[in-house]
């Protein structure tokens, strides 16, 4: 039996009672990790937490130094100047690490720069107040650059952040907390969307799909209009929330982390979850969990650090081709106890 059949009599057989059960239960969840994190929670699937200026400053500083490190610059660049010198880039071509889902990938040039972003983030993350809730989170966290011009090709791609979704659709586990954090650019004009899907299309929609628009028949039925962006601000949403990147200019760019993160003591909730949603539809086969333990995730930068071999000339010659990752998948521990 194919994957999408198995996926189709598995929604099939969800009954509106245990539809309701997984939301109330996600929700409770979510309330959870919000009344230790949050400084702002007006939705119900989205949160707020406005960082320590110290935090966020020194973010701020370890991703100019990671950007100036892939323009090739010797200092760090201000953040004028990085934006000018990105939009030059990407008209000329010159930046072979950027992809466009936006990601901006390290590459073997970039080991120390963005290992130092690494653990920034992490600093700033530890301090939130709900360490022991947490279970694992994304390694590596995801440098994304989202430009005012895109083009037609974009909007091709099977997970392209345009398209309205949820990012379990494309492998994240539906027990995760996706975190964004905008750093530099237009966040006003260049910005996310978010709200929610009907409550009982929730269980249903915890599936891999082929392409986010698979999904494009689940509604947006509550949307987040006054959850504005601010530089300084991370949004927490739960995996079940609808979101999508929204360009209201054509000119300039956004560039923001992201990253997820899994909850302990959820277990029952994650049960309610059918193993074989969790298969690629066009290979049946699982996702690569980016999750590694939370504690494993606080090393890094410390007492391990992030190895990425692909130089930026062999980006150059090999060129991404096919499919476009929305996350950093080649990189490999380096034990520094050991070095």
């Amino acid at each position: 039996m194919s994957q999408s059949v198995m996926t189709q009599d598995w929604t099939q057989k969800i009954s509106q009672e245990q539809a309701m059960v997984f939301s109330e239960l996600g929700d409770r969840l979510f309330n959870e990790l919000a009344s230790r994190m949050a400084t702002r929670h007006q939705y119900r699937l989205l949160f707020e937490h406005t960082l320590q200026p110290e935090l966020f400053q020194q973010i701020r500083i370890a991703a100019a130094g990671y950007i100036s490190a892939c323009l090739n610059s010797p200092i760090i660049l201000s953040e004028q100047e990085m934006i000018e010198r990105l939009l030059e880039a990407r008209e000329q071509n010159l930046l072979p690490n950027y992809l466009g889902t936006g990601l901006l990938v390290p590459k073997k040039e970039h080991i120390l720069a963005f290992n130092l972003l690494q653990k920034s983030v992490a600093d700033a993350f530890f301090q939130l107040g709900a360490n022991d809730l947490i279970d694992a989170v994304d390694l590596p966290v995801n440098l994304r650059m989202v430009y005012g011009k895109t083009s037609a090709e974009v909007l091709k791609l099977p997970f392209t952040s345009m398209k309205r979704h949820s990012d379990v659709w494309n492998g994240v586990h539906p027990d995760a907390t996706v975190v964004v954090l905008p750093l530099f650019g237009d966040i006003d004009n260049i910005t996310i969307e978010a709200g929610e899907m009907p409550r009982d299309m929730e269980l249903p929609a915890m599936r891999l799909m082929s392409d986010f628009n698979d999904g494009r028949d689940i509604p947006m039925v509550v949307s987040y209009d006054e959850a504005k962006m601010q530089h300084g601000t991370m949004y927490f949403n739960d995996a079940r929330g609808l979101h999508q990147t929204v360009r209201r200019v054509s000119h300039g760019l956004r560039i923001s982390i992201d990253f997820r993160f899994r909850r302990k003591f959820n277990e029952p909730y994650r049960s309610m979850i059918l193993p074989e949603a969790m298969k690629r539809p066009s290979t049946g086969n699982f996702e690569q969990d980016m999750c590694v333990p939370y504690e494993d995730w606080l090393k890094v930068g410390r007492e391990t650090m992030l190895i990425f071999d692909e130089t930026m000339e062999e980006s150059r010659l090999r060129r991404q081709v096919g499919d476009v990752p929305l996350y950093i998948r080649d990189y490999r521990l380096l034990s520094l106890n050991n070095a």
